[in-house]
């Protein structure tokens, strides 16, 4: 079944966590599970901050190849629910400043844990990513359809958002050419919407995204 990137980035972008897979160090041959908190970069790739102390983080330096597991923490049967591996090449990374400023909208508890000087960015490429959309809706999206995605320049993104911050009941974490990324409490919102053809609409798209879903002040 063909799928859509659009659906891959909406979940992607409303999971706050994610299950890393690494190839294990400790007992070669096996894979090595733990949860990590995931923030993403303008071009939708999740970056992850880890420890040197860390397993997962020795067993990535060794072999970056991994997977990463998300899924939607709404209660539903995880059979029935949407979810989502991506399987890429996680390597250390030095975000610009656009995109640190970005990482830390997404994750502030991120400026903690770099002030102890051993966490380290890594980003993720994937290569790519199995889709499940519920019982009779999966498939697989490569590489080259991901990189594809129409992507907003950093510094639009960062002008559509002080733009309309105050519009909004709830605090704009990102906004890229498929939706809208909020906080509302302790969670992560996904406002999605249809790709936008051109980076000249995106910000009245979004601005009758909000209004539709009443979050509009």
């Amino acid at each position: 079944m063909k799928i859509a990137v659009s659906d891959c980035l909406s979940l992607l972008h409303a999971c706050a966590n994610a299950a890393l897979a690494s190839h294990a160090l400790s007992l070669p041959g096996y894979p090595f599970v733990t949860s990590v908190p995931l923030a993403l970069g303008p071009d939708h790739a999740p970056w992850l901050l880890m420890s040197d102390l860390a397993e997962h983080c020795r067993n990535v330096r060794a072999d970056g190849r991994v997977s990463l597991l998300l899924q939607r923490a709404d209660g539903a049967d995880v059979l029935a629910a949407e979810r989502m591996t991506l399987l890429g090449d996680l390597q250390p990374a030095q975000p610009d400043a656009d995109t640190l400023a970005r990482l830390l909208r997404y994750c502030p508890d991120f400026a903690d844990y770099l002030a102890l000087g051993d966490f380290h960015f890594f980003r993720l490429q994937p290569r790519r990513v199995r889709f499940i959309g519920g019982f009779g809706r999966m498939g697989w999206v490569e590489e080259g359809d991901w990189q594809a995605a129409a992507l907003l320049p950093a510094a639009r993104e960062a002008e559509l958002l002080t733009a309309l911050q105050p519009l909004s009941s709830l605090v704009l974490l990102g906004i890229d050419r498929y939706g809208l990324d909020c906080r509302q409490g302790d969670s992560r919102l996904r406002l999605d919407f249809a790709a936008v053809a051109s980076v000249d609409d995106v910000g009245a798209v979004a601005r009758a995204r909000l209004q539709a879903e009443g979050l509009a002040t």
